[in-house]
């Protein structure tokens, strides 16, 4: 499975576009947010659980029609993690 971030997220992942996690290291989307969090730190962990910062697909669907965090991932799939774009 491979997680690609977008707009500023990235300033939360020290510039990494892309996320590989090892094979088995998760089954569903929380231990998957679990896995980034201990890698990138609590910024990114914060950013990431803000619930209205973010919307987060998995393989082009949106996860609240999949179980939200409890959504299963596996090998192969492609998750994808966009800021909400902000206006002043």
């Amino acid at each position: 499975m491979t997680v690609t971030f977008y707009g500023r997220i990235t300033e939360y992942t020290n510039g990494d576009k892309t996320f590989t996690p090892a094979p088995g290291g998760c089954t569903n989307l929380r231990g998957l947010i679990d896995m980034m969090s201990r890698y990138y730190g609590e910024h990114f962990e914060s950013f990431i659980n803000g619930s209205e910062t973010c919307l987060i697909l998995i393989n082009g669907s949106g996860i609240v029609f999949s179980g939200g965090l409890d959504s299963p991932v596996a090998p192969g799939d492609k998750i994808e993690i966009l800021p909400f774009v902000d206006a002043g």
